[in-house]
């Protein structure tokens, strides 16, 4: 599938009910363009230290030249944990990521911690392409998250994208507030970030609420 164009939306926002917003994301404005394309959803630990700082360390390791998903997360990882010997009252931060990559051929790859989640509105269904890192049972207690083992295991795989599919990469505090068949139709409706953000704050989430919106077109 060559000749292919994005057009993605962003928005990220503390909500109703937390003191600041531990999610960062990236890119950090929505726009349009070829590939090679990446982006991401990172949600730093609430109840923990400097979870903004943890998440904004992921996500700006976007930033970097990567061979793949693994080593970006991996060098993440390590920031956030050397971040924490240097400063001891940080100890405990931490952040989940979900970041992918699109090539020039459309094929998405994903790279994975944590609960945040990344979707793929495709053949007119809504699959969520990530598994939750969460204990069982305890809906709010990670596995594993960023910052908190150097030998961290990364979910990782690959999923062919085609013209008229639609990405959500997105934070627990917005796929908490609606159902997947709300999330289907609205991404079927095209739906922007923007808006879909302010829809979940409308029912006064407990979390922050973020989201990255990418739909594909053939040229």
């Amino acid at each position: 599938m060559n000749n292919i164009r994005l057009v993605w939306s962003i928005r990220t926002e503390c909500g109703p009910n937390r003191n600041k917003n531990e999610d960062s994301v990236f890119p950090n404005k929505s726009g349009s363009g070829n590939p090679p394309f990446k982006a991401a959803v990172c949600d730093g630990l609430g109840g923990h230290v400097k979870g903004d700082v943890a998440s904004n360390i992921a996500a700006s390791n976007m930033n970097n030249s990567f061979d793949d998903l693994v080593s970006v997360i991996t060098t993440a990882n390590l920031e956030i944990l050397k971040y924490q010997e240097k400063n001891k009252e940080s100890v405990g931060m931490g952040t989940t990521m979900t970041a992918i990559t699109v090539d020039e051929d459309g094929l998405m790859k994903i790279g994975h911690v944590g609960d945040t989640r990344c979707y793929v509105l495709s053949n007119r269904k809504l699959l969520q392409l990530t598994q939750d890192h969460n204990v069982p049972g305890f809906q709010n207690i990670l596995e594993k998250a960023l910052g908190s083992n150097e030998n961290l295991k990364i979910e990782h795989q690959d999923f062919q994208l085609k013209n008229g599919d639609v990405v959500l990469l997105c934070s627990d505090g917005l796929y908490n507030e609606f159902s997947d068949e709300y999330l289907k139709k609205k991404l079927q409706e095209g739906i922007s970030a923007d808006t879909l953000v302010g829809e979940a704050l409308i029912q006064k989430p407990k979390d922050n609420v973020s989201a990255v919106i990418i739909n594909i077109f053939s040229k």
